[in-house]
Formats: C-alpha cells, sequence, structure tokens
C-alpha cells in the first residue's frame, strides 16, 4: 500500500499515463510509467533498489542516480512526496487515495429545451458569484468545505440540469477574468446546496494530449459540462480524480 501523502489524488488515466492533483498546490501533474515507478518506489522507500534493478539491467549507476535524483527532486517541489506536507495536518479526512471508480459520471445528461425560469436564473447568480469567490481558495480549503454537503438528499437529474444551464446563461459578459468549466461546475453545486440539494463537484482528466477539466455529476450516473466536444470518448474519456463531496457508499 503507497504511503502517498495526504491531499494527493492519483487516478490512471489510460495510455501508461497516471493524473495527479495536489490539494496544497492545486496543480496537475501528469506522469509516464517511468516516472510513476521512481514516485512509488520513493513513496515505499525503495530507491535504491529500483537504481540496482535498473543497472543490472545495463544502464549506467551514475546516469541512473541522476535521472532518479532529478525525478525525486521534481516531485517533491511538486508536492508529491511527503517531505512537501510538512503544514499539512491529518484530519481523518479522506485523502492521498485512489479515488471511488466512476466511469458512469461520463454520460452527459440530454440538455433540455426551456428557457431557466426567473428564481432558478437567480439562485444561479448566487451561485456563481459564491463559485467566483470561493476559487480564490486554496484547493484543499474548498474540497473541505464542500465536504458537508454530502447530507443534502440528491438533486434530480432535471433539476441539475436547469441549475447549469442557468449559470451558464448568467455569466456576466463584463467580467473581466476566467468563467469556465471550474467556474461553472463548482457555480452549479453551490446553487444547488442553495435548493437544498446535491450534485458533485467533479475534477477529472484524460490523456493524448493530456488534459483537466471539471464537470458536474449527478446520483444515478448522469454528468453536465462534459457536452461537445468534452462528450464521452472511448479512446480517452474523462476520468474522475476528485469527486466532492465525496459520493454515498451504496454498498458498505
Amino acid at each position: 500500500m503507497l504511503s502517498v501523502p495526504d491531499g494527493v489524488h492519483r487516478r490512471s488515466i489510460g495510455h501508461d499515463t497516471t493524473a495527479v492533483l495536489v490539494e496544497v498546490t492545486g496543480c496537475w501533474t501528469w506522469l509516464d510509467q517511468d516516472t510513476r515507478r521512481i514516485w512509488e518506489a520513493a513513496l515505499n522507500g525503495q530507491l535504491a533498489q529500483l537504481v540496482d534493478e535498473l543497472c543490472v539491467r545495463g544502464y549506467q549507476r551514475e546516469q541512473v542516480e541522476n535521472a532518479v535524483s532529478q525525478t525525486v527532486d521534481r516531485l517533491t517541489g511538486e508536492g508529491m512526496l511527503a517531505t512537501h506536507h510538512r503544514a499539512v495536518k491529518r484530519a481523518g479526512r479522506s485523502g492521498g487515495t485512489v479515488p471511488r471508480p466512476g466511469a458512469g459520471w461520463t454520460r452527459p445528461i440530454p440538455p433540455g429545451n426551456a428557457r431557466p425560469p426567473l428564481y432558478i436564473r437567480a439562485v444561479a447568480v448566487v451561485g456563481l458569484a459564491a463559485s467566483l469567490a470561493a476559487l480564490r481558495l486554496p484547493l484543499r480549503h474548498l474540497l473541505r468545505a464542500l465536504t458537508p454537503l454530502r447530507r443534502l438528499p440528491a438533486a434530480r437529474g432535471a433539476h441539475a440540469e436547469l441549475l447549469y444551464r442557468a449559470v451558464v446563461e448568467v455569466r456576466p459578459a463584463w467580467w473581466p477574468g476566467r468563467i469556465a468549466c471550474m467556474e461553472v461546475s463548482l457555480a452549479t453545486v453551490l446553487a444547488a446546496a442553495l435548493c437544498g440539494r446535491r450534485v458533485h463537484w467533479v475534477l477529472g482528466a484524460r490523456p493524448l494530449p493530456n488534459e483537466a477539466h471539471a464537470w458536474v455529476s449527478v446520483e444515478g450516473g448522469g454528468a453536465l459540462g462534459l457536452d461537445g466536444p468534452d462528450q464521452n470518448n472511448p479512446v480517452r474519456p474523462w476520468v474522475p480524480v476528485i469527486t466532492t463531496p465525496p459520493p454515498v457508499r451504496v454498498n458498505r
């Protein structure tokens, strides 16, 4: 079992690529097969064994040691090894684990046609404002703040889809900053919470080329924010890396 630091989330996204999202930095890292092997050896305290194994295969020891050392330094700087996380306290919450599978979350919810009513648009405005403010927080604090939303009852797909379309519609054209997938998806989660309902904020990735994305998942397997070019692709589907609030376990 890998002793991954708290707040480091990893997920294999296919094609020998692992996506890693570090809460303390809020940054993505993409690991190929060799880099992942060095990372896992560092986590398990087996770097010396890895170097010996590579030397047996014919690689020169000095070159191997330099390559491994440089990789470890980079991974430490990116927050993926424990020495970078001394200030992160263990709080008994989920972190440093492989997220539960969520392939069904990449099935888009078919959009409706009716314009969201005024009260839904008003909730969307508040949710969007809260999202723009919340995304100024460090990712680890934001994830913790969203965790209690799991106590709310699940939103129906139609209601979540209406809120999502309302958020997209109320985006102000005059806003000088970014309002893209992160902002829209989080705003939908917050708008649903204002309505007393729960949807899930998903941060995911896919390879070839390596990309990150944010969307909304709904209980039962639907997703919002995966339409158009972001729809499920059998060759390079979007894979959830972090889902918050955490999905409710059905089987205990």
